[in-house]
């Protein structure tokens, strides 16, 4: 059994991405991984996100966990085959501690320049996606704005919008537990937080997108949610 610290599980193509970095038995911080089954494109079934108490895993959560043989996809290189054994809780990481989690992003996220109609430095083209060196990271950011707004057949689609250093970005938001605090609002401004942000498979229309796959406040790292 491996331990993780669960630092994304957000809505994938029906089911969860479930995405965290691994911990060793003295709490030195591993690399990052993120538990996938044999269909690496679809996301993991509600059951395979499900502690043994019967609480899906969330965000800040330690798990106790079984990953086996690597199965990278071009540039998700962090893509492991998950185990049989159910998922054990047996820990929870502190706001204070994130700042050694996180990542550094002085040169943007993987490729920047490359922008949707309603985003901004959200995609990559697919051509590009087989140089880069990974799929996730987890950043400090500033100037966060989560807000929804219309999308196809009636359905809102949510958006982040935050700066990283001088670079801004407007990316999908995939993170339930953030999209439920724009409930019965417009525009939520966010003071402090890391995002969870993870670059997809390449989409028909050749570009793969940046999500913002789980947004960490002080407040939800105090309310184990």
């Amino acid at each position: 059994m491996q331990r993780m610290v669960v630092l994304a599980n957000s809505r994938k193509c029906g089911g969860y991405c479930l995405a965290g970095k691994a911990l060793d038995l003295d709490g030195r911080v591993g690399n990052w991984v993120r538990p996938v089954t044999p269909s690496v494109s679809d996301g993991l079934p509600w059951q395979r996100t499900r502690c043994s108490d019967g609480r899906q895993a969330a965000v800040l959560d330690v798990l106790s966990l079984e990953w086996g043989r690597p199965a990278p996809s071009l540039h998700q290189r962090e893509n492991c085959l998950i185990g049989p054994a159910a998922l054990e809780r047996c820990g929870r990481v502190r706001w204070d501690d994130l700042s050694i989690l996180a990542d550094k992003a002085s040169s943007g996220l993987w490729l920047d320049g490359y922008s949707s109609h309603c985003g901004l430095n959200d995609r990559v083209p697919a051509g590009q996606l087989s140089g880069l060196s990974g799929s996730l990271c987890l950043l400090a950011v500033s100037e966060l704005a989560l807000y929804g707004k219309p999308g196809h057949a009636g359905q809102t689609k949510y958006r982040a919008d935050f700066r990283i250093g001088q670079r801004r970005y407007n990316l999908a938001l995939t993170d339930a537990v953030a999209t439920a605090w724009l409930a019965g609002m417009q525009r939520l401004e966010v003071a402090d937080a890391y995002l969870c942000i993870s670059l997809a498979v390449a989409f028909r229309d050749g570009f793969a997108y940046k999500l913002a796959t789980a947004v960490i406040t002080r407040e939800r790292a105090e309310s184990m949610r």
